[in-house]
């Protein structure tokens, strides 16, 4: 067995079917990832095979990156995988390379599927990528956003998972990928949870429950050898058997099977010791490895420290990879993503012979591009719901999009925290006037509209628990995820159109409705009386009514466990609820709901009471060596589903989000420690809360042990019900809330990221303005008291128009063409429609047209300057056509601007800004001086071809029309 030596690793980290993709570009050379690679790497770098495939993801998509060792170990950008069909933040994903080292395999989906149980089990796209070209060809739909999916084996197949089922019964599809033909070959139904699927050359392995099994080929699986602990890791080599790893105890046991028979080959600590397949059939165990036997085929890598990639002939790891807009997000969480970010990744490697350490940032975007297109017509794959366009085109959640009516402001962070801290202790009664926001509600107090529900038996939910839960649901927004603090915008909205964000396809029967910052989604369907429409529109708007909905659900979690016969009550520790432990169970029930003991002899329930299996610690979907969710890095806020729901919310709530970049404060208060909470770090100097073990809702209740990898059943037999311990919270070790303000704190004024712009715009400033004829200045609201950002406004002198759809403003892609289109409280006195750039998909048409009311008579003619107002945010497609249309039998003309350089978001045509502190800038722009007659129009339209620096929003601002008489003009592009 060959043995590397290798010192600690560490990163210093400012913070936390469709068609193959197009020929490769011409990419620049990598930089060398060592400054000198004799030293680091040895003299024979030069002739070496080694390669390094990692990927991070970010706005843009999931990135694939390579670094070969010929090149000193220099990165380069593999692939980007994404889907325009879909609209999300950023995607997150896992990779591994073929036995061959010719192709990877990844599976990739948008990060925010980690929160929603259907879209972890089967919600994720898989693709094959050729090494040596980027070539990247879409290969399976719907398949799982799990740790180990997909596993590589030593030729080049390779084995992805797709999890079938619910909290009642669950099932595996196995499907088979072959990397050369870039095709799934077969694909196998498995009774039960498999998971870490292993190609070998004798077969196909996996584990279900406690047993190593092979999988036939009709999916029958077939029993190999009884395990010890939970496994995380499972690898097959070309000739030898197959290794795997696994946790028991505070050790983590590495073994070979092979020839009927398990073999311990070496131990390590828990949580440091990780297996990786590499080239040829070869396996690497890496981090603190105690050897017990020499294997063929196995290598180890010593390391301090769990790692996230390993190159593969182990000369190369990588300790972390993380995208700049995600480094920059965990500060900044709610500004909009930098173009200048977009496709940039940090990443932090040691060479295994010498321990020489770099960090490297590099570029991404010269690379070639996957954009799976989702064909909403095809036949689904087996085990997976078809999308349906629906025939009934009527919304089915209670407040609309896209109303001028329904603007919330996303607040600041610190605005969040002192409503929350205000609400837990039912104080949450700022006098919100009639007509708040313009949403035309009565004036009212968010805990008036929402009392806040008494606990049962008393106490009040922990400022902390109610933050870490907005932190995760929504990032602490009340408005879409395309608005900043300080501006309106559409409510931030779970799947309105039932789509899953394809923005292809409406299904009204399958809509979330989920508003706001809390995802209040009970009572916000038409047609519910839960709510009243005042209440409703409350929820949609205000992001403090939210917060007071929001609590009460949470407090419905904790009531429906607490309220149950003491014999049939679920609770943690000593169930108080001042403690922020405690309520590790009602944030699961919060994510995945709760089954009643009431309800138990339900057909629904055959009998069984207590929380589902999906978000339980032990469930071996969640791999057995992770530490708690964001104690050692924020990077794992990238990978969210490797923990389990209340995991993630005991982390932010751990670990609260950060504000500010490049110096970053927190967002909100850590809890109050007890003085015995749990201590971690150099000499124990940080104070954490006493998480429950992975096992801890394990018992006979719920036939779940570690002797069986968590709960064989995969059914309603697998809920969890009872009293569960993490700490002794009577005894100082569980953390208490920590509140920022006082009672009747007064609410924070928002902290804007884009300070508001009132100036009029008069015409003065052009030079050549003939005084004789008034100025059309076109809004993009033709109701300007929809505009609620506070400036002084006039009414609009003409008519702004929006037409959906191909042929504009009719046909059946109208409709669809709806969901990808924007407010914001942007541009000139607060208000833009914007979306994004298509090249021709009729779904996705959007035309915007301006009509001035010009001042002239009947026949008669004269010379304007036309001037469009350039947003700072929401426009920054470089290559729009403005098409002029001069009056009834005056002709036509265009004029192209460059958004984003116009607005400062590039230094250049096609170069973004590097610089991180440019928000862009709000500017007039000429599009030329025309004659016009009566019926003149300016329209935009969004068709185009996004640039590789993603470049590609188009927004719909305000237009003037200055009357310039026989004076000059100024032309197409001039600054105003």
């Amino acid at each position: 067995m060959t043995v590397l030596s290798m010192a600690g690793l560490s990163m210093s980290m400012p913070v936390a079917g469709a068609e193959p993709a197009a020929a490769e570009p011409v990419r620049p050379g990598a930089k060398a990832g060592f400054t000198a690679p004799d030293r680091a790497l040895g003299e024979d770098w030069k002739t070496s095979s080694d390669i390094l495939v990692t990927g991070a993801g970010d706005t843009e998509g999931y990135h694939l990156y390579v670094a070969r060792e010929s090149a000193a170990f220099g990165w380069a950008t593999l692939a980007t995988l994404t889907s325009s069909a879909i609209s999300v933040g950023p995607w997150t994903g896992n990779v591994c390379v073929t036995g061959s080292g010719r192709y990877a395999i990844a599976v990739f989906a948008p990060k925010k599927a980690a929160n929603k149980p259907e879209l972890s089990r089967a919600g994720a796209l898989a693709a094959v990528v050729e090494i040596a070209t980027g070539k990247a060809t879409h290969v399976a739909t719907g398949v799982e956003l799990a740790y180990f999916n997909p596993g590589c084996g030593p030729d080049d197949r390779a084995l992805l998972t797709r999890s079938l089922g619910d909290d009642f019964t669950l099932s595996t599809e196995l499907l088979t990928v072959d990397a050369a033909s870039a095709k799934v070959i077969a694909t196998r139904r498995v009774e039960g949870q498999l998971t870490t699927p292993a190609p070998g050359p004798k077969g196909d392995y996996g584990i279900l429950g406690r047993h190593l099994v092979q999988i036939d080929e009709q999916g029958q699986a077939i029993r190999q050898a009884s395990l010890t602990g939970q496994p995380f890791g499972l690898q097959a080599t070309a000739r030898n058997g197959v290794d795997l790893v696994a946790v028991h105890g505070d050790r983590a046991l590495a073994q070979r099977f092979h020839d009927g028979r398990l073999t311990t080959v070496a131990t390590g600590p828990w949580d440091k010791l990780q297996l990786f397949g590499q080239q040829g059939g070869h396996n690497a165990l890496v981090g603190q490895v105690h050897a017990r036997a020499s294997m063929p085929e196995l290598r180890v890598v010593q390391t301090a420290r769990q790692i996230r990639a390993l190159s593969e002939e182990g000369h190369l790891a990588a300790a972390e990879v993380v995208s700049q807009q995600n480094m920059r997000a965990a500060g900044q969480p709610l500004l909009p993503a930098d173009p200048a970010d977009a496709g940039d990744v940090r990443v932090s490697v040691q060479a295994t012979a010498t321990g020489e350490k770099a960090t490297r940032t590099f570029n991404t975007t010269a690379a070639p591009t996957l954009d799976v297109a989702l064909n909403t017509n095809a036949p689904a794959e087996a085990g997976t719901s078809r999308v349906v366009d629906s025939e009934a085109l009527t919304p089915t959640c209670a407040v609309p999009r896209n109303d001028p009516r329904v603007q919330p402001l996303q607040p600041s962070p610190d605005m969040v925290e002192w409503a929350v801290n205000q609400a837990v202790h039912g104080r949450l009664n700022v006098n919100r006037p009639a007509n708040y926001l313009k949403a035309g509600l009565p004036a009212y107090q968010p805990q008036s509209l929402f009392p806040a529900r008494t606990l049962i038996g008393g106490g009040k939910v922990p400022a902390q628990v109610m933050l870490a839960i907005l932190a995760q649901e929504t990032n602490l927004s009340q408005a879409s995820w395309h608005v900043v603090p300080g501006d309106t915008g559409n409510p931030l909205i779970a799947s309105y159109y039932g789509n899953h964000d394809n923005l292809d396809v409406i299904d009204y029967s399958k809509t979330d409705c989920g508003y706001g910052i809390g995802q209040v989604t009970d009572g916000m369907r038409v047609g519910s009386a839960l709510f009243t429409e005042t209440q409703r529109r409350a929820i949609a708007v205000d992001y403090a009514a939210n917060i007071a909905a929001g609590m009460n659900i949470l407090i419905e979690k904790w009531n429906q466990m607490a309220g149950e016969l003491s014999a049939h009550q679920s609770y943690m520790n000593n169930n108080d609820p001042a403690f922020v432990e405690n309520w590790f169970l009602a944030a699961w029930a919060y994510n995945s709901g709760y089954y009643p003991y009431t309800t138990r002899n339900s057909e629904l329930q055959n009998g069984r009471y207590g929380i589902g299996w999906f978000n339980n610690p032990a469930n071996p979907r969640y791999p057995a060596n992770r530490a708690p969710f964001l104690r050692l890095t924020p990077a794992d806020a990238e990978r969210p589903n490797e923990w389990a729901y209340p995991e993630r919310i005991m982390g932010w709530a751990e670990t609260p989000q950060l504000k500010g970049f490049p110096v970053m404060t927190q967002a909100y208060a850590e809890p109050d420690h007890g003085a015995n909470s749990p201590r971690t770090g150099p000499q124990g100097i940080n104070q954490v809360l006493s998480i429950p073990d992975r096992y801890e809702f394990c018992s006979t209740v719920n036939n779940c042990s570690e002797a069986t990898n968590g709960c064989p059943a995969e059914s309603e037999l697998c809920w969890w019900h009872g009293t569960a311990n993490s700490g002794n919270c009577p005894m100082d070790e569980c953390a208490k809330e920590k509140l920022t303000f006082s009672a009747g704190a007064p609410e924070p004024g928002v902290k804007r990221i884009y300070e508001r712009n009132c100036e009029t715009f008069t015409g003065e400033k052009n030079g050549n303005r003939d005084p004789s004829r008034d100025v059309s200045v076109v809004y993009t609201l033709n109701d300007t008291g929809q505009y609620n950002l506070g400036c002084d406004i006039g009414e609009s002198d003409g008519k702004f128009t929006i037409r959906r759809g191909h042929p504009a403003g009719s046909g059946s892609s109208a409709p669809y063409a709806e969901i990808d289109l924007h407010q914001i409280g942007a541009g000139y006195k607060g208000h833009i429609w914007y979306t994004y750039v298509n090249p021709g998909n009729p779904k996705r048409r959007i035309v915007g047209s301006w009509t001035p009311n010009l001042d002239l008579a009947p026949g008669e003619k004269a010379r304007y300057d036309i001037v469009a107002h350039v947003p700072s945010h929401g426009a920054d497609y470089d290559a729009v056509e403005y098409l002029i249309t001069r009056g009834a039998i005056l002709g036509q003309a265009t004029c192209d601007i460059d958004f984003a350089e116009e607005a400062g978001w590039s230094v250049w045509p096609g170069v973004p800004d590097p610089n991180p502190f440019n928000l862009g800038e709000d500017k007039w722009v000429y599009l030329g001086s025309y004659e016009l007659g009566r019926g003149a129009q300016v329209q935009l339209n969004n068709i185009g071809n996004e640039t590789i620096n993603g470049f590609d929003a188009v927004a719909f601002d305000a237009m003037a029309f200055v009357p310039i008489g026989n004076n000059p003009g100024h032309s197409c592009g001039d600054d105003y």
